[in-house]
This record gives structure tokens, sequence and C-alpha cells, in this order.
């Protein structure tokens, strides 16, 4: 242990602390991994001591004072101390290396790298055993950072003291000092000594019930400058299971790209408590690590609220195939869904025998319902709801148990898995059905009289090789459009009725044609709008800072003061407005879709897509340079004449259709005065003008489908 920084040798720092695993986005993380090192710390003790003190300051000149002062509260810093083994050469040798997982308990030793995401600096203070010392114990105190006094000197680490002492207790004191975000720093000021009891009894309640014969002294503090309350966890607050039993988990392999299970298994060990409602919010299936929360599920045959006698099943999955599959930030644990173990051999990864998460999940479930007489009467009453839509709907079996159906399933929601479920079987049927269109590419259509019959026996033939399931979703999904067409005629009805004088709010069609806060293109209506946009990528109604296109948010993550001054300037925070409708159809192209109630007159929202263009155009991560952008007005109450007097561009009246279009605006960009970083075609249409087309669009399938001529 050197004194001063400790530069790594044969790797860079900098670099090295992007790859090792992010920031949690839980603030409390930080204190979980000291939490659990203290827990380890004192593993072998009698008489274990833990103390946690949150150490905050008031502004004294701010206290309340009549009704008009708001108190005003400072971090100073937070402390964990236990008496375990102290902090000696091994363990800092594992500190210094990265990634070393030679610790007890599977610990994968990056864990600390949360230290440095969330604060400035970590001290640490230690007393330890050290034959070297002629007392028989040394101190040491060394400080852990990524700032950049540290980085440039390629450490983390910088050692103050490594002495003998006269001290004859061991023990280790980290102190987090100066969060790096003032979001995490807001959170830790404002948490009390009892929310931080409740927290830890929760997250480390395995721990703590395995552990109830030797429980330690726990002890959690909250300082307001001299004013100290204090909570403590002892083994009274940690309630025993009702249930608890072990269930032998087996191994899968890939065959010929199918799951088959293997001879192996593992054991597993489910524990299941009650818990009053108050204290576990939702029902839980909880995979353990280490004795902390590492993924949490729910239980397939209980809604997440439901209660029984006022309490809430809490089912804790415990192994050491889950311990050893966690990952470099503690309680994140690498066990594969089927689906992922099937697409990552498909890449040429060779995985071999693994257990599955679907496995663990399905066999935990079964010895639930096996232990607790009230959630198999849920299960079989489930069981009996779903035997009713597979008469009603012509399900088959094999489709049914492929998916994953839980006991808070909508009817709409297991059709859907259902059907999602038959899709993937159905695609097994490809190379048959191939076979009958290369067949088609032989026809000869000069031959007019064959060439009818040989099409009409064709058709005859794929109709057949088509699963009849897929014949019952395409006349459902047929049916799905006539319904719509149909509620938007008579909502317009009811808009032109002038008796009735009826307001129609905007929300109303929104979620008619794409459901709000959804961002499933392929399952919404905005077909009614053009038949292509349900291929393409978007969201709907959804705060521009939270836009996401293949999984990642299309916003930057960090800004300029400027960039930060007008975005929030004038009292709007611009970034969290929300379009009705993104979409994304190619690359550097947005769409942009404002519904207005029918009553609504557009004039007064000209330059609201105009403002949603630039916020993107000139906000958006570099990757993306969005230029060209598309803006659809949809309402009813439309004047030309007003619109084209607005003085908002250049607008012009479509020939042949009922709409108007603006061909052409400026995007400018907001960091150059003048410069031009993209386009905006915009077009106003009303709502009675889609419905036509529309319905002009369907109207053969639905005549089809009902078998009759439709008006």
């Amino acid at each position: 242990m050197e004194l001063g920084y400790n530069s790594a040798k044969g790797v860079l720092l900098k670099e090295e602390l992007k790859t090792i695993h992010k920031k949690s986005k839980n603030p409390l993380h930080p204190i979980f991994e000291a939490l659990m090192n203290a827990f380890e710390a004192i593993n072998d003790l009698q008489k274990g001591e833990i103390t946690i003190t949150f150490d905050t300051k008031r502004d004294l000149f701010t206290q309340k004072n009549g009704q008009s002062e708001t108190e005003k509260f400072y971090f100073n810093s937070i402390k964990i101390h236990d008496n375990g083994i102290g902090f000696n050469e091994k363990e800092f040798d594992r500190l210094y290396t990265l990634r070393d997982n030679s610790k007890g308990l599977k610990n994968k030793g990056t864990g600390r790298i949360q230290f440095l995401h969330y604060f400035t600096k970590t001290l640490f203070s230690s007393v330890y055993s050290d034959s070297k010392s002629d007392t028989g114990y040394s101190m040491c105190e060394f400080t852990l950072s990524k700032s950049y006094s540290f980085l440039n000197k390629n450490a983390i680490i910088y050692v103050d003291k490594n002495e003998k002492t006269l001290l004859k207790k061991t023990g280790t004191t980290v102190t987090f000092v100066e969060p790096l975000d003032d979001k995490d720093m807001d959170s830790y000021i404002r948490l009390t000594a009892e929310e931080m009891k409740e927290i830890l009894i929760k997250h480390y309640l395995n721990y703590f019930c395995e552990n109830r014969n030797g429980f330690p002294k726990i002890e959690i503090i909250k300082m307001v400058n001299d004013a100290k309350t204090s909570e403590f966890i002892t083994e009274k607050d940690i309630p025993l299971p009702k249930y608890s039993a072990g269930i032998d988990v087996k191994y899968v392999s890939l065959i010929n790209n199918q799951i088959t299970y293997t001879s192996r298994h593992e054991n597993f060990c489910v524990s299941i408590f009650l818990i009053e409602s108050k204290k576990l919010p939702t029902n839980n299936i909880v995979l353990t690590s280490k004795g902390a929360e590492a993924k949490k599920f729910d239980i397939e045959c209980l809604s997440p609220h439901d209660k029984v006698d006022g309490k809430r099943y809490l089912v804790l999955v415990s192994s050491t195939y889950i311990d050893d599959s966690d990952s470099d930030t503690r309680g994140e644990i690498n066990i594969l869904t089927s689906e992922q173990y099937i697409e990552r051999n498909k890449d040429g990864l060779q995985f071999g025998e693994v257990i599955l998460l679907d496995t663990i999940l399905k066999d935990a479930n079964k010895k639930i319902r096996s232990l607790c007489p009230e959630i198999e009467e849920k299960y079989q009453q489930k069981q009996s709801e779903l035997l009713k839509l597979k008469e009603m709907f012509l399900l088959d079996d094999e489709s049914v148990g492929e998916s994953d159906i839980r006991i808070n399933d909508s009817d709409e929601a297991i059709l859907r898995k259902v059907y999602q479920a038959n899709a993937r079987r159905s695609a097994k049927k490809d190379v048959a059905l191939k076979k009958l269109l290369d067949e088609a590419e032989k026809i000869n259509p000069r031959n007019r009289d064959k060439y009818q019959q040989e099409i009409k026996a064709l058709s005859k033939r794929y109709i057949q090789a088509v699963p009849l399931q897929n014949r019952t979703e395409l006349a459902q999904y047929i049916a799905r459009r006539r319904i719509l067409l149909t509620c938007i005629e008579k909502i317009l009805d009811k808009y032109k009725s002038q008796e009735k004088k009826v307001q129609i709010a905007e929300e109303i069609l929104h979620n008619l044609i794409f459901q709000q806060g959804s961002a499933d293109t392929e399952d919404s209506d905005l077909w009614f709008i053009s038949e292509e946009y349900i291929y393409y990528k978007g969201v709907s109604n959804v705060d521009l800072a939270s836009v996401k296109l293949d999984g990642k948010k299309i916003f930057k993550d960090t800004f300029s003061v400027e960039e930060k001054r007008f975005l929030n300037s004038l009292g709007e925070k611009r970034l969290y407005k929300r379009p009705d409708v993104l979409l994304f159809p190619s690359e550097c192209k947005c769409m942009i879709i404002e519904f207005k109630a029918p009553g609504e007159n557009i004039i007064y929202h000209l330059s609201q897509i105009n403002r949603y263009a630039s916020l993107i155009a000139n906000y958006t991560r570099d990757e993306y340079k969005f230029s060209t952008f598309y803006g659809y007005f949809i309402g009813e109450a439309i004047e030309p004449k007003e619109i084209f007097n607005s003085g908002t561009g250049d607008w012009k009246q479509a020939e042949h259709f009922d709409f108007l279009f603006r061909p052409h605006q400026h995007i400018y960009d907001d960091n150059a005065v003048g410069s031009v970083i993209g386009s905006l075609y915009t077009e106003i249409i009303k709502y009675s003008t889609l419905l036509e087309r529309a319905k002009k669009r369907n109207k053969i399938f639905i005549e089809k489908l009902e078998g009759r001529k439709i008006k």
C-alpha cells in the first residue's frame, strides 16, 4: 500500500472506467455496495455492528418564519461504519485491481466503481490486524476518486496513511462526500432514518432472514445540525417465511434449434413471506443474489396489487447459480431467457448448457401454487377463463402453451400473446408457402381461361396452407378497421350536428388512431391516415426528452449553458413538450402529426409543428442528423382563407385533393443565426377527408368479409 497516488500499470483508467459498467440508476447503490461490504467484513463475528449516518445541515438563515420562508438543507456526508476485519493489505490489493473476483460471497469486485460515479470523493479509514506491526494493528486512510487530479495521475486511489496504531479494535468507516449530481444529493438530504430502515429491510430481506441467529446491530442515524434521530434494524423487524421449500431446476441445451431439457439440475430455494400491504406495495417473485434483490417479477397467479387478509406475497428465490450469474454491478444478473438463448446461439456463440430465466420462474410459480391453496384457486379460475377464450377464438393448445400468460392479463393481452406465439410457429410453414409462390411465377397469363383456373386452384391451396388461426386473425384485423371507421364517422356526425353542439375532445380521436404513450406503431391504427405509417418507428404523446429510437434517447444528455437557458426560458420546459405523434420513416427524416379537436380552429396552432421540428433539428444527438421534416395538422375546423392570410408561410390549396399544404419552411440553427439546418413540409387536412379516403381503401376487404356491398 504505497502512500500518495497509486497509479495503475498497463491500463488507462479513464477509458477502463467507461467499460467496466455504467452508473446505476439507483442513487442508493453506493450505500448498498458499502453496506454489503460491511456485511462481508463482519461475516464471522458474533457481535457485528454497523452504523449508517446521514449528516445534513440546515441553513440557519432560511428557517421557517411564519409561512413565507422555505427551509434549505445541505449535504455534508454519508458514513457507513462497521466493526469488521478492516481493510487489510489483501483487501486493498483487491480494491487496486479492477475486475478482481477473489473475494468471498462471489463478489466481482467492481461495485466500488459506483462510488466513483456518484461522489467526488469516497474516504476510507480502517484499522486492521497486522502481524508486521509491533502493536499487532495498523491503520490506513485513503481516498477513492475519478476527479481530474486523480485520473491525470492514472489513479483512482490516493493513500494518506498506512502505519501502526495503538487502537485495538478493527473496523472500517467509509465516508461519501460531495455528490456529483444535484438530483442525487437532494434524494440523500430528504431521506429519513425511518425511510432508510424500510428500504434496507426490503433490499436485504433475504440476507437478514438467512442471518437471524447472528443478526448484527444496525443503527441508521440522521443528523440535521446537532439534532439526531435514529432507527435500529433488529431481528424483530424481519418476518419469518410462511413457507420455504427447495426446487430442482433443470439445465437446457439447444438441439436442432430446439430447447431441450438435460439431466443436469441445480437446487433453488423458494421462501414465501406474507407481509403487510403498507410495507409491500406489490406481490413479487424476487431473484436474490448474495442476499440482495437482483431481479423482480410478477407472481403468475396474482395481480401485483392483490391482497390476502391485508397482506401481500414476497417470494424470494435464491441459489448459488444466481450468485454465479451476478454481473459486475451487484444485483444485476446475467441469466438468459429462452428467446435470448436461441438468438445468441444463432449468432454463432456457443452457450452450452444453461438454466433459463423462463424455467426458474415456471418452476417457482408451480411451487408457489403447491404451497399456497389460495393461489392455486386463482390459477384454476384463470385456466377456466382461458378455456372460454380458446373455444371462442379457436385458439390452438400449442400457441397457448407457448404464450407467457399472466393472471392480470386482460383478454386483449392474452389474445395478443397467443397470436404472437402462433406467428412464431407459423414461420415454420413459410417454406411450403414459398413453394406455392414459386409455382405462381410459372403461370402463363397469355392463356386467359387456363390462367384463371390456375390462379383459382393455386389460391385455394395457398389458403389451405395458411393456418386457420392466421385466417381468423386477418378477419379480426379487417373487422377492427371496420369498427374504427364506424367510430370516427359517428364522432364526426355528432360534431356536425348543429342541434346538439357536441364538444369532442382531441384525446378521443388521438387514442383511437394511436394510443397515447405507446411506441407500437404496428399495433396502432395509423393506417387511417396512411397505410405505410404503421411500418414506421414512432411514439405517441411522449415527452421529447424521453423519445427513443431503437431503444436510445434521441435528445442529447448534456447541453451548453446557453442551450439550457433557452430550453427553459420564459417559464417553459421545452423538452417536456409532447407532440401528438412522432414517426421516423428513414434516416434523417421525421414526421410530426398534431391532432386537434374537431371544433378547434387550426389557425391558433400553426407554429406548433415548426417549434417541434426546430427542437428536434437542434438538440438531438449528432448521429441522427434530422434535417427533413413532414408536419400534419389534422382537424375539422379549417378555414382556408384565414390560413392563407395567417402570415405563417406560403400555403397552397391542393388541386385534386381536399387539403392545404405549405411546400417548404426553413428550420434554422439556434447556434448560428441565419444558418439553415433543415426543411419542413406541412399539410392541413380534415378528419372527414381522411375518413373518406380510408373507407375507399378498405371497402373491398370489408365487402369480402361481410359478404355484401356497402355504401
